[in-house]
Order: C-alpha cells, then sequence, then structure tokens
C-alpha cells in the first residue's frame, strides 16, 4: 500500500533527518566512525492479500549485509534476503540503498533505510511474476556491544511484488542479527599491570596506617574511548578514594583528565576536561568539599606511557 510506504519512508527520513543535525550541530565532538561492515541476520517475512499462490503466507527469511559508514551518522548499504517458500515461491531479493543512524542513548542507536529493491522468484509456475523492481524501507534499533560488533532488530517494508493475477501484495519482514565492522579499536579493558600493583599495596595497608598516612595515593581511572561516562570499575575505585579523604581531612585530591592520541587537540582537549570533571562531580555527590578538589587536563599532551592507548585515556588522581 502506497500510504504504508510513504509513512515508513517519512519514519526512515526522520531518522536519518535527525542524524544529519546532530552530525552539524556536534561535529566538534564527535569521533571519525567511517568503514566497512558486514552483517547477518535471521527473520521472518509475511505478505498481505491473498495474491500468494500457496496457503504459506509466512517464511523463514535470512539476510546478508554489506555497507559503508561514511560518518557515524550516514552511510550506505547493500542486502540479500533469501525468503524460503513464501507460498511455493522461493524470493531472492537485492537491495541498495542509504542508512542514517542516530545514538540517542550510550551504545544505542536508532537506524532507518531508504532504497531500491529486486525481486527474483525461481518459480515460473506461481502467481508471482519472475521480476520485480520495487522500493523498500527499513528502521530499527542497533545495540553496540563492543567497538566492533553490534546487535540490532529491525523492520523492513517492500513496497509491492508484481503478480500475474490480482492485487500486487505487500512484503514485512522482521529480523534479529549481528553486525561486525572493520578498523576499530579494541575495546578498553582494565590493564593487568594495575590490577597487580592493586594487590600488593592491599597487603601494605596495615603498615601505612601504623604511620597514620594513607595506604594509596594515586589512582587511574579508565574510560572507553571517546566516552567521558564513569564506568563500573571507575567506581570501585572511586570508594577507596572517598574512604581515603574522609579519614584524612587534610588531603587534597588533583584531577588530571588525559586522551589517547586519536583525534584532533579540540575534541582531545574537551574530552579530558569533561572526564575531569565528571569525577570532581562524583566525589561531591559523596560529601568531599569541592575545596578539596583540584580540577585540570592535559588531553595528550603528557602521556603516562609510550604508545598504551588504554593507560592514556583516564583520569589520574593524586592525594597529597
Amino acid at each position: 500500500m502506497k500510504k504504508n510506504l510513504v509513512s515508513l519512508s517519512i519514519i526512515a527520513a526522520l531518522a536519518m533527518t535527525a542524524a544529519s543535525v546532530n552530525a552539524e550541530t556536534h561535529s566538534d565532538s564527535a569521533i571519525d566512525s567511517s568503514g566497512w561492515w558486514i552483517g547477518a541476520a535471521s527473520g521472518v517475512t509475511t505478505a498481505d492479500g491473498k495474491s500468494i499462490t500457496g496457503h504459506r503466507d509466512k517464511a523463514i527469511s535470512p539476510k546478508l549485509e554489506l555497507g559503508y559508514d561514511v560518518n557515524q551518522y550516514w552511510g550506505v548499504y547493500t542486502g540479500y534476503d533469501y525468503v524460503h517458500r513464501l507460498g511455493v515461491d522461493k524470493l531472492h531479493i537485492g537491495s541498495l540503498g542509504f542508512k542514517g543512524q542516530y545514538e540517542f542513548m550510550d551504545n544505542l542507536s536508532v537506524f532507518g533505510k531508504l532504497g531500491a529493491s529486486y525481486i527474483y522468484s525461481d518459480d515460473n509456475t506461481s502467481n508471482i511474476k519472475t521480476d520485480t523492481f520495487t522500493g523498500s524501507v527499513g528502521i530499527g534499533l542497533e545495540y553496540q556491544l563492543t567497538n566492533a560488533i553490534s546487535t540490532k532488530v529491525g523492520y523492513d517494508y517492500y513496497d509491492r511484488v508484481q503478480v500475474k493475477e490480482g492485487r500486487n501484495p505487500h512484503l514485512h519482514q522482521i529480523y534479529w542479527g549481528m553486525a561486525y565492522k572493520f578498523g576499530q579499536p579494541a575495546t578498553p579493558r582494565v590493564v593487568t599491570e594495575q590490577v597487580e600493583v592493586i594487590q600488593e599495596r592491599v597487603i601494605e595497608v596495615p603498615v601505612q596506617v601504623e604511620v597514620a598516612k594513607p595506604a594509596r595515593t594515586d589512582f587511574l581511572l579508565p574510560f572507553a574511548l571517546g566516552k567521558s561516562t564513569l564506568e563500573d570499575l571507575s567506581y570501585f575505585y572511586l570508594g577507596e578514594v572517598v574512604d581515603v579523604m574522609r579519614a584524612n581531612p587534610a588531603l587534597v585530591a588533583h584531577l588530571i583528565g588525559r586522551t589517547d592520541s586519536t583525534g584532533s587537540d579540540a575534541i582531545n582537549n574537551k574530552i579530558s576536561a569533561q572526564r575531569a570533571q565528571a569525577v570532581s562531580q562524583y566525589l561531591q555527590s559523596q560529601g568531599i568539599d569541592a575545596r578539596r578538589i583540584n580540577v585540570s587536563s592535559v588531553a595528550d599532551s603528557r602521556p603516562l606511557t609510550q604508545g598504551s592507548a588504554d593507560i592514556e585515556r583516564s583520569v589520574q588522581i593524586i592525594l597529597k
């Protein structure tokens, strides 16, 4: 139905327009996310109307996709869908079009697709014509599991399938799948050396208590690439920082925001400052006086290591 196609086209266009507006208004902090990706999914396709030969109006439909993201908001895609026994037909669908996406929550994006599709039926005896060219649109949600791997659910609509007799039916497909994006950095993880240092210094705590000094005065909180939100491991470290500062009212926390060398100077300066500010706000929420917190940021100008990006994406806390 033309109304369905128009409605879904509007929804897909709004998703891609929102991505475009966000790209223009936030271009100073966006991280380049261009690159190739592949995907695979499993779904179910149904046909409306009564023009399909046979009594099966729904069928299993695996999906393969290949795409290129121009940036984190826009890209192009191509796809192949195999619809197994819709009625008596086995349909092969090839699609090509544009894809827009917008991350409205951490790691969760909405996407819209708008393209053209070619539908081929390999059964000449059925009511479906062998060749059909039609328009297609789609919407869905995609959740980023790691920097390279994501999972998604979606709905695709194919405007019509040409038949020999009767009204041309429309195809509706719902699916779930996974996607892999090439050339992405490794997902940040806790540095092994850091964990070993924590275990060794915990053993030294009784000695430090005897001389009335804090057990530990230097902390390093890791952050994900391009993010300034605290991670679960950070709250563990910050709990120790809060305990030490409460037990030693004279201590001042010196916060130093850091980044790796990825991105421009403007982006790195902004993200490093946001990371340090996020730590400061958390300490204040735990009752630490703002006058006991010194906030600064150095981006990637004063690295702690030579080439270890996971360590550089951090906030260093020095208590003294």
